[in-house]
């Protein structure tokens, strides 16, 4: 079994004014890039990708479909990129049509 963490004496140990300056330091500089997930490079395709699985494609066809045309993704990753997709658009507020 691990060794607990004794947080009280890491606090007593910590210099908060000299770890508050270099956190201050670092604000100003631009943040690490952030790693591309499969919703970043699906994200200009997610309508069509979504219409076609609704026609009857399956995730594997669909994954595949992408693969041949550069954009390799996981039948799992796509499933889970539409399924997320699918959700934020039913929560999203429709315009109102009143006018």
């Amino acid at each position: 079994m691990t060794e607990r963490i004794n947080y009280d004496k890491i606090a007593a140990q910590v210099n908060y004014p000299a770890l508050d300056k270099k956190l201050d330091e670092l604000r100003k500089k631009a943040p690490p890039p952030r790693r591309k997930k499969a919703a970043d490079v699906l994200a200009p395709v997610t309508p069509k990708l979504l219409a076609m699985h609704a026609d009857g494609w399956t995730y594997q066809q669909l994954a595949e479909e992408l693969k041949s045309s550069g954009l390799t993704v996981t039948a799992s990753a796509l499933r889970a990129h539409l399924s997320q997709a699918r959700k934020s658009r039913k929560t999203k507020p429709r315009p109102s049509s009143k006018g």
